[in-house]
């Protein structure tokens, strides 16, 4: 086995939803139409911005429940995902504890869930796509190189978004980033920081 190979993580087989929760609506094999937080069928190729990714090896960061991994598949690509280790749970804006507390376990088992529908997508679609479970702020040596690397909103969720992409840089020749558009900061090199006082919202920066 190569170090890269060792990256990889081992399939974790499901043969039904109960254990899974979805992040993307999307039809899968065997199951039908899943229903998930956000609907991007037939807005894909806008959503990655019109390129091409025939024959091109894809780095995809934060691919929740595979939507993305598959369609890009579909129009050939070779993807490998990032997604959080298990312990960690979530990047979590840092609220005092009265309120992050409860949140803990509750977070750390819907990713888990949201994991096992990744893996569930991956077997109905036969995919040949690799994930790897890391810190994304100190992406392995061992990835090697990609024509491209996707980061499909997931920056607003993480503290130090720069940090993820300066990763990316260094092994990607090209960079896809899709996030919410905001008309008032347009032409301004800044974020906004979205946390405050009475929103507890503690997993987007």
């Amino acid at each position: 086995m190569t170090e890269r190979q060792a990256l990889y993580a081992a399939p974790r087989h499901f043969t039904g939803r109960e254990d899974c929760d979805f992040y993307h609506t999307m039809e899968i094999p065997g199951l039908g139409l899943v229903q998930g937080q956000w609907g991007l069928r037939g807005y894909v190729d806008q959503y990655l911005g019109q390129i091409s990714l025939a024959d091109k090896r894809v780095l995809e960061i934060g691919p929740a429940s595979g939507f993305l991994t598959i369609e890009m598949e579909k129009r050939a690509a070779s993807v490998v995902a990032i997604e959080i280790p298990d312990e960690s749970g979530w990047d979590f804006v840092p609220y005092p504890a009265s309120v992050l507390e409860p949140i803990y376990e509750w977070r750390r088992q819907h990713m888990n869930r949201i994991k096992n529908s990744w893996w569930l997508t991956r077997a109905a679609f036969q995919s040949k796509a690799k994930i790897v479970y890391t810190d994304v702020y100190k992406l392995p040596d061992a990835l090697g190189s990609f024509d491209v690397a996707v980061m499909a909103m997931v920056l607003l969720h993480c503290h130090s978004p720069l940090q993820i992409i300066e990763q990316c840089a260094r092994r990607a020749k090209t960079l896809v980033i899709t996030d919410f558009y905001r008309p008032e900061l347009e032409g301004k090199p800044v974020c906004r920081l979205f946390p405050a006082p009475d929103t507890n919202a503690y997993d987007t920066w």
